[in-house]
């Protein structure tokens, strides 16, 4: 009898352990859910009645970060999320919402101390500001420079916001990098300099503000083509009136 008594008080046990843990992973995916949504009255009341694992905060908070919530991304790092926790491709919170432009939410991490300059070793190196001005986030770049992220950063491939948001044509990024002292000649392995993609591409806004910076307008890539060249092979005329009147050659 005392046996029985046992293995039933056991099996009582397991079937406790067993139903908090069902409990506890439901939670966790209404938490993540909830700040997914924006529900800031809700994600409030699941984390007043329930405890959270850093993971499942973590989680939630890039739920929030892709919403574009900065009210639910201030009351889960309050609650313990971490600012530089980072997603299975290694961007960070803050490299997340420049990529998407959430300036409002970047103003938050970057507040909780966020690193500005972290790098995401899986994804070509990319930090906030390489993604911002890719993306052409004109407003996240002027955040992440005021925070004092490296404007001359690059890439694995080498490419750095300039180069990038010359290729792009971001006529609001561009003389954004340039006031932030951006190397305007640093080139690629194959010589290629921001002049010169914004050449080929025949972003005309990009081409005049690195002009007017200083740019050398007749530096030469690995094959010897300049950025009057690229323009030419390209077709795009009134890029190629503006180098000329700059000297190109």
């Amino acid at each position: 009898m005392r046996l029985q008594n046992i293995s039933f008080i056991l099996v009582l046990l397991v079937l406790l352990c067993f139903s908090a843990s069902i409990w506890a992973n439901s939670a966790d995916k209404e938490l993540i859910a909830e700040a997914g949504k924006a529900r800031v009255s809700l994600v409030k009341e699941l984390l007043a009645s329930n405890s959270f694992e850093e993971e499942s905060l973590n989680a939630a908070l890039f739920a929030a970060i892709k919403r574009g919530s900065k009210d639910v991304t201030k009351i889960l790092l309050d609650a313990g999320a971490d600012v530089n926790a980072r997603t299975n491709n290694s961007f960070t919170a803050l490299i997340q919402a420049s990529q998407d432009g959430r300036h409002f939410v970047v103003d938050v991490l970057l507040a909780a101390g966020a690193d500005v300059n972290a790098v995401a070793p899986d994804e070509n190196n990319v930090t906030a500001l390489i993604m911002a001005s890719q993306m052409g986030r004109h407003e996240v770049v002027t955040l992440l420079l005021e925070a004092g992220a490296k404007v001359n950063v690059s890439r694995a491939d080498g490419m750095t916001p300039l180069m990038l948001a010359s290729q792009e044509g971001h006529r609001r990024v561009v003389p954004l990098l340039i006031d932030a002292k951006a190397s305007l000649d640093v080139s690629l392995d194959n010589g290629a300099t921001a002049l010169m993609i914004a050449s080929q591409h025949g972003h005309l806004s990009a081409i005049y503000a690195l002009i007017a910076a200083g740019a050398n307008v007749n530096a030469q890539a690995s094959n010897g083509i300049t950025s009057l060249g690229l323009a030419i092979r390209y077709r795009h005329q009134e890029a190629v009136k503006l180098l000329k009147d700059a000297g190109g050659r």
